[in-house]
Parts: C-alpha cells; structure tokens; sequence
C-alpha cells in the first residue's frame, strides 16, 4: 500500500518525528497501546469516530515506522497490538500533551461525547500527579463497563495499566478479568512482581460501575451508582484524590 507521507522538506528533528506520527489519530494508537497490547476491535472501541479502513491503515504505519508490532500466532484468529520500544519511547510525549492539554484545553466532558473509562482514568491519574499534595503509595482496582483498570502510585508516580492487579505467584491463578474481556498475550507477566513501577498484592480500593457514574462522583461528589470497597481510611483517602481532577484547573 502506497502511503500519502506528509514531509516538510527542511532538517527538523520534530518534523522528522511529525512525518512518523502526526498524521490524524497515529499518536492516539500510541496513547491506547501504552496501557497495554490490543485487539483490533478494543481500539476501535476507544478511538470513537475512526473507521476501520482508517485504522487498519494508521496500524500498518506504524508498523512500518517500527512503532507497532502485530502478534499473530497460527491457529488464533485475535491479532493483538503492541508498542515496540520505540513506540514505548514516545509515553513522555503523550503524557506532556495530556497534561498541556489539562492546564491549557481543559474542559468538562460534555452530553452525548463519547466518554471510555481508561481516557477518564488516565486524565484523573495525571490530575493527581499534578495538583495533589499526596505522595503516599496507593492501589486502586477499577472495574467500570465491563473492563479492568490498575491505577496506582509508588509515592512519586502515579500510572495507569489495563487489567486487574497482579498477585502474588500462589493466588494469580485464581484471578479472572472481567466478564467478556481477554487478556493480552503476556499481560499478567507484565503485571507481574518485578515489572518496572508495578507492585504485587491486593487493591487499596475496589470501584466498580460505568465511566460516566465515576464521572459524577469526580465532578459532582455523587457515588449512587458505584459500588467503592476497601478499608475505611483509603476509601477516604480516595474520595479526596478522585475529585482533584474538578479542582486541579479552573474550569470554564
């Protein structure tokens, strides 16, 4: 396939990385991959508005650009995507752009917008790392709409993983994700002790609902329709940090 490449025809090392993945929804892909490998189908589930012949086609750029591996393994019909280590290498660059994005285009999520749970999430992680002054280690597991989300700080970072947490070796053969999602190849080793930034044990706090009931709780202190378990003082400790996403800029 032919690609219609944008260049800029002058020595830039940016608009050599923009010839690479500025095109409309590349850095978008790269955004959805860096919490973990996906199915064709879980990114079109993300990136609401694409089609699929745009996607098969941003996919197989990146591929080129060596941004994006497919793994495809005979006998399975699921082709899942991963960033290779220069694609991972681009992780501080979509962070600075959500977190611009947080201080210079914030606004609230608006009526009929489509809202993903791991795009919420990773908005409130960056509002925490940002505007709050707690820097003690936390573990929150979420389950909203049927998906699982691992956000958690060491006290000095906060980061945000698909999936559920990763135990010790003896009980994460008991561990099952959510109802109706696969997990990816490789996906409970990467979780696993010893993986850079990411511990072992059980969850501080357990929320389980939708994206737009967390919604309600960050931005109207309303949880009537989220289920929070945990022992009393880090759900407290939650529902103080969850809400600095309405308070960390001011909103319009």
């Amino acid at each position: 396939m032919t690609r219609n490449v944008r260049t800029y025809d002058h020595f830039c090392l940016t608009a050599r990385a923009l010839e690479r993945v500025g095109d409309r929804w590349s850095l978008l892909v790269v955004r959805d991959l860096l919490t973990g490998s996906k199915r064709f189908t879980d990114l079109m589930d993300r990136l609401g508005g694409i089609t699929p012949k745009t996607l098969s086609q941003r996919l197989r750029e990146l591929e080129d650009a060596g941004i994006v591996v497919a793994d495809r393994e005979p006998g399975r019909r699921e082709v899942w995507y991963r960033l290779t280590p220069a694609g991972a290498d681009l992780g501080p660059v979509v962070d600075a752009l959500g977190q611009w994005g947080l201080q210079h285009a914030w606004r609230r999520p608006q009526p009929g917008e489509q809202l993903h749970a791991e795009h919420l999430l990773r908005a409130v992680t960056r509002a925490i790392g940002l505007a709050a002054a707690d820097h003690r280690p936390a573990r929150w597991y979420f389950r909203l709409d049927g998906a699982d989300y691992l956000v958690e700080s060491d006290g000095h970072r906060w980061s945000l993983t698909a999936g559920a947490p990763a135990l010790s070796a003896a009980s994460a053969a008991g561990v099952s994700a959510a109802p109706g999602v696969s997990a990816a190849p490789g996906a409970s080793a990467a979780r696993g002790a010893g993986a850079p930034g990411v511990s072992a044990g059980p969850a501080d706090v357990t929320i389980t609902g939708t994206a737009r009931a967390l919604t309600a709780l960050i931005f109207a202190g309303s949880d009537e329709d989220l289920e929070i378990t945990g022992e009393d003082d880090p759900v407290q400790r939650f529902r103080q940090l969850i809400g600095t996403m309405a308070t960390a800029v001011n909103p319009a």
